[in-house]
């Protein structure tokens, strides 16, 4: 498998946060009119770059076409030294115009929600270097009845607050970008998301043992099995395991939301100095981990909460209401596209500005676009989630 640094043919995403999936009340159904701006904001910057496919419900298309219309609006007003809530950072680096980039593509397609990080199929190369496209069984982050002996719901998650989603049509979603980008579907008995592994393009890979280990996922399976076949369906010959945390979010810890590769050879791992936070000790044993397998490893501290609650309250509309259980307040969420990086920012403009300038010296030859993305976040999840990079045929 390609690192995500790798040349793409386009960006996936999905105009998803459906109202069966998020609700219409509550910290979720509130949301759903930001994440759906946030969604079409990332789609437009990335548009700068190179083609973006959209997926959107056939009876939503009408609506999808005019968020994207006054998301673009809003951009073109956009002063790129400073930052704002509807606008793009980029700390006056210029940037291709967005009519001049790549195009938007609206495909039509039953879905469920936005991330497709885990519904659509991960792109590698075959042993002769053709295109294919790997389906791992999305299961909803180990909610629904794979069929699979010893198969198990973990307790814990309602304990948490964490309830099951509809995920039907997003469990058709690997089929459905596989058939329609001619790429050859490569099936596995794993069950994962493409948020729960990080690889580097070179076989190596960082995964959490609580998100793939995991009996909601894989019952039965041992780690040497579990590497066996990533190494088979990903070419994946070295995996740091770090030991995540089960059942504190709906992901049992995907490694997309604590470690990433960067372009000059060293490892961003997320940092939470919020001391009562599950992540707090959680984050400093993967500090510890990383360290002891990679050379290089940066730090990549979060901002601080209370201001971030309080910069996303004063900038959103009437209605919204923060999550504070589970808003998604991390810059290693970024995504990196074709020649740029699209990077979240929180209002918290110390916070902010020391994570662009990390990422920025980590991947010096692309330009970093720090945009908000408050309804994304307050849905639990980042930029990256919501993206799936296609590599080129």
């Amino acid at each position: 498998m390609p690192s995500e640094s790798a040349t793409h043919q386009a960006t996936w995403m999905a105009y998803g946060a459906t109202a069966g999936a998020w609700g219409t009340t509550g910290v979720y159904g509130m949301a759903r009119r930001a994440a759906r701006a946030d969604l079409m904001r990332i789609a437009a910057n990335l548009s700068r770059f190179e083609p973006v496919n959209m997926l959107v419900n056939p009876n939503e298309m009408e609506e999808a076409r005019a968020v994207l219309a006054q998301v673009k609006g809003e951009l073109a007003q956009s002063d790129l030294r400073e930052y704002s809530a509807t606008g793009v950072f980029t700390n006056g680096r210029a940037i291709p115009n967005i009519e001049a980039g790549g195009k938007i593509n609206l495909i039509a397609a039953p879905l469920n929600d936005l991330w497709v990080r885990d519904t659509a199929p991960l792109f590698v190369r075959d042993e002769n270097g053709k295109r294919a496209a790997v389906d791992f069984n999305f299961n909803g982050w180990g909610q629904a009845d794979t069929g699979a002996q010893g198969w198990r719901k973990d307790p814990a998650k309602r304990e948490h607050g964490i309830v099951d989603q509809p995920i039907g049509k997003d469990q058709k979603i690997a089929a459905f970008v596989a058939k329609y980008t001619h790429s050859p579907l490569v099936k596995t008995w794993l069950v994962m998301e493409g948020g729960g592994i990080e690889v580097d393009g070179k076989g190596n890979a960082i995964c959490t043992e609580s998100c793939i280990l995991n009996d909601n996922r894989n019952p039965n399976r041992s780690k040497a099995e579990v590497e066996q076949e990533l190494h088979r369906v990903l070419g994946v010959n070295n995996i740091t395991w770090l030991k995540g945390l089960k059942a504190r979010d709906i992901t049992d810890a995907h490694i997309d939301f604590y470690a990433r590769f960067t372009d000059n050879d060293s490892v961003l791992c997320a940092i939470d100095d919020e001391p009562e936070s599950p992540d707090y000790s959680v984050t400093r044993d993967n500090l510890r981990v990383l360290k002891q397998h990679h050379r290089n490893v940066i730090e990549l501290h979060a901002p601080n909460y209370e201001t971030v609650q309080a910069a996303v309250e004063a900038r959103q509309y009437e209605g919204f209401r923060f999550n504070e259980n589970g808003f998604a307040a991390g810059y290693i969420g970024f995504y990196v596209a074709n020649d740029c990086i699209i990077l979240p920012q929180f209002g918290n403009p110390d916070a902010d500005r020391e994570a662009f300038d990390i990422v920025s010296q980590s991947h010096p030859d692309r330009t970093v676009l720090q945009i908000a993305t408050d309804g994304i976040a307050n849905g639990g999840g980042s930029i990256h989630c919501a993206t799936q990079q296609e590599i080129p045929e």
